[in-house]
């Protein structure tokens, strides 16, 4: 049987598995949420590369002491391989090194919640999201949801609140039972609104599974609704 590893994302992307491997990676990927978000970030790398052909980069003349054509055929496949997984290596360190990056500068820069590269901004593009407008507050909430098997992992995009604000968001289930998903605090300048046109983004997990929630509510700590996102 063909053993497959979550490292097997980059090759997957950049189609250098063969057959069974692929098939096996495929099979892989329709449960794993964390490879199959990693999968598009690996295929933007291989329009990189894909016109790199190994042949230009072999070594010429062949190593004298390989006397045989198929000898010969089988160490320059062993080397297309070799320079593939290079390749492969390399895609996966300029993503790392950009990941480093965008973390320092975040460090730097101080706290920042509404970064594209966040675990909320994978799940809302890979996740079931609903979302909702509320009239009343102009504000507009999406939520993006996977199941775990604690519970349901969820994501929140907040846009066009004001601050000073303290806010929570509160999974309720079809029984009635609410929970807090996550807390936080909305700065003067707001979020999703002129002036500060970034939206909120955070992730959270309830012990409600997805077959028992019944819609998710953001109101601030006085008790004043936002938004109320029906699921």
């Amino acid at each position: 049987m063909t053993e497959v590893q979550h490292e097997d994302v980059a090759a997957y992307a950049l189609g250098l598995l063969d057959e069974g491997e692929r098939a096996a990676f495929e099979r892989h990927l329709a449960g794993c949420p964390s490879c199959a978000a990693e999968v598009g970030m690996f295929a933007e790398m291989g329009e990189l590369i894909k016109g790199v052909h190994p042949d230009d980069l072999l070594p010429s003349p062949p190593d004298p002491q390989v006397e045989s054509l198929l000898v010969r055929r089988a160490a320059a496949e062993r080397r297309r391989r070799g320079l593939h997984r290079t390749l492969t290596a390399a895609a996966a360190c300029v993503l790392i090194g950009a990941g480093v990056l965008l973390a320092v500068r975040s460090f730097a820069a101080g706290p920042n919640p509404d970064s594209v590269h966040s675990p909320a901004a994978a799940l809302l593009m890979t996740g079931k999201t609903y979302s909702e407008t509320d009239p009343a507050s102009g504000v507009t909430a999406v939520v993006g949801l996977e199941d775990k098997g604690w519970g349901t992992h969820v994501a929140l995009q907040l846009k066009g609140v004001k601050g000073p604000l303290q806010c929570r968001l509160l999974a309720v289930g079809d029984d009635g039972r609410s929970e807090v998903v996550a807390s936080w605090g909305v700065p003067d300048k707001g979020y999703g609104v002129p002036g500060a046109p970034d939206a909120l983004l955070l992730h959270g997990g309830t012990s409600l599974t997805q077959d028992q929630l019944n819609h998710f509510t953001v109101e601030t700590f006085d008790g004043r609704t936002l938004a109320s996102i029906a699921v």
